[in-house]
Parts: C-alpha cells; sequence; structure tokens
C-alpha cells in the first residue's frame, strides 16, 4: 500500500492527478493507494494524455475502431447525468448513492464534426467484473427472473433492477436496449436462455456501460459511442470475461479491446520516454 495514492503516480503526473481528481469529482475506490490498484493504473495509463498531445492516442482508438477519431478530452471516473440510466433519485449522487462510473471517458469528433465517445473500463488484476447486487437483495421479490434468462428476456420489466427497493424511479437499463434493437433479447441474441439472466454476474458492469453508451446516442448527446476494454495484457482472469460479453451482443466487433501496452505504445511514440520506461518497468509490460 501507498502512504497517499499518489504516490503510485508517476511523478512528473501527480500535480496533473489531484487537479484532474478535483476537476473531475473523482470518488476514489476503497483500494486507491494500493499498489495493484486499476484506479491509479488508469490514471498512470491515460494522464499523459489530459493536456499532452493526442494525436497518436486518436490515431490508434480511430484505427481499433475502423473509424477517423480526433480525442479532445480524457475524463476519469465520469457519471453520467441522473437521468441517462436514472440509477440515481436526482442528477448527482449523494452521499454513498452508487452510479455506474466510466473509468476513462475519451470525448471527441468523428470526421463530419459529430461528437463522439470511446468509454473505457480498465483492469489490472481484478479477476471478475461487478456483479449484480439485486440478486440478494431483501427487496427482491423475484429472484425466478434472476435465475432463469427466459424469464427476464420474456419480461424485462419484472428483473428487480427495473425499480430497486426504495427507489423513486424506474432505471432505464431495459428500455435503452428495447430502443436500440427493439427488444432487450435482440440486443443480447447469444444468450443462454437455459440458464440465468445473463447480468446476473459477471455480465453486470459492461450491460451498464454499453447502456451509457447508447443512451449517449440516444439522447443525442454524441453521433457514436463505444464501450472498450483496456485491461492489462497479462490479466487471465478477465480476458476469458471479456470474450463472454462479446459473445453476447450481436456484433463482437461493438465490444473492443486496447491491451494496455499498446496505451504505452502510444505514449512512447509521442516522445514520453521516462514515463514509458516507468510504466513498463512498474506494470511489468
Amino acid at each position: 500500500m501507498w502512504a497517499n495514492w499518489t504516490h503510485g503516480i508517476h511523478a512528473d503526473y501527480r500535480e496533473l492527478a489531484e487537479k484532474a481528481v478535483l476537476a473531475d469529482s473523482v470518488k476514489f475506490h476503497s483500494h486507491a493507494n494500493h499498489i495493484l490498484s486499476s484506479q491509479t493504473f488508469a490514471f498512470n495509463l491515460f494522464l499523459p494524455f489530459r493536456e499532452g498531445s493526442r494525436t497518436r492516442l486518436s490515431e490508434y482508438v480511430g484505427e481499433t475502431l475502423g473509424v477517423h477519431l480526433a480525442i479532445d478530452k480524457v475524463r476519469f471516473e465520469w457519471v453520467p447525468p441522473g437521468d441517462l440510466l436514472c440509477e440515481l433519485d436526482g442528477e448527482y449522487p449523494v452521499g454513498d448513492e452508487c452510479a455506474t462510473a466510466v473509468d476513462v471517458v475519451l470525448w471527441g469528433r468523428l470526421d463530419n464534426g459529430r461528437r463522439a465517445v470511446v468509454l473505457v473500463e480498465v483492469k489490472l488484476s481484478e479477476e471478475s467484473f461487478t456483479h449484480c447486487n439485486g440478486r440478494e437483495s431483501r427487496g427482491n421479490r423475484r429472484r425466478d427472473v434472476c435465475k432463469s434468462a427466459e424469464l427476464f428476456l420474456k419480461a424485462p420489466t419484472d428483473c428487480y433492477l427495473h425499480r430497486p427497493y426504495r427507489k423513486q424511479r424506474d432505471r432505464r437499463y431495459w428500455d435503452i436496449f428495447a430502443t436500440s434493437h427493439g427488444s432487450v433479447r435482440a440486443a443480447f441474441p447469444h444468450t443462454d436462455l437455459s440458464g440465468p439472466c445473463p447480468f446476473a454476474y459477471d455480465m453486470q458492469q459492461p450491460m451498464r456501460n454499453l447502456a451509457i453508451a447508447r443512451a449517449l446516442e440516444q439522447e443525442d448527446v454524441v453521433e457514436k459511442a463505444w464501450f472498450a476494454l483496456c485491461q492489462h495484457d497479462d490479466n487471465s482472469d478477465i480476458a476469458p470475461l471479456w470474450e463472454e460479453w462479446r459473445h453476447l451482443l450481436p456484433d463482437a466487433g461493438a465490444a473492443p479491446t486496447f491491451p494496455a501496452s499498446k496505451i504505452i505504445g502510444v505514449g512512447e511514440a509521442e516522445g514520453l520516454t521516462d514515463w514509458t520506461t516507468y510504466m513498463r518497468d512498474r506494470y511489468q509490460l
């Protein structure tokens, strides 16, 4: 454990990290000062592009996505406005109110000048994605839906997450996917109907992030949005789970990956020699 989370940040970017935390209203993870913190990993990977040149990053991300994308802003731990997913009772989290946060957001523009965004989940050493807390909630009276993909896809609004206990409004996940694909079933056509709800376990976290992407498109905030994974190259636990996620989707290409070594290579191409050496040594990449 570091005495302070900034001790885990490259020395040249610690001041910028502190400014980013204030500007982005970052809520720290419980182990942000741990040497294996994914949150610190995300800061170390993307801080150089917060204020520095983003030319090579734009080129790499655009090539991976198959578009021309000019990234003009990098943001950390972004929580979308409350009305987007309706996870919050108001516009912003209050107290310990939970909301889906995106580790890194790359805002940019397409060739036509329209806005675009890439939502990035960053994983260092975690063995899984966040599971659904609703399965075992005391307020959940429809656990049969959690146990059956067929029941869930037949009536997604029967899902406990549609209106969790003591919440004031319906969450929009299922409406968002029904709008984008015609139905939740069509949005995840390769679901194993003989198993539990596809989002009862590891697929819960990717689903919520993808819902943000689709909602941003539907609200005309952006013309195009992607949800991508940036993982440590040697994380052998997350890779198969991401393949499982890709398999659920109509198009596996809609779940791009940015291996951390590639992001480091982008920084190296920008001439960030000290940072490149630090990242490769510290994270063994």
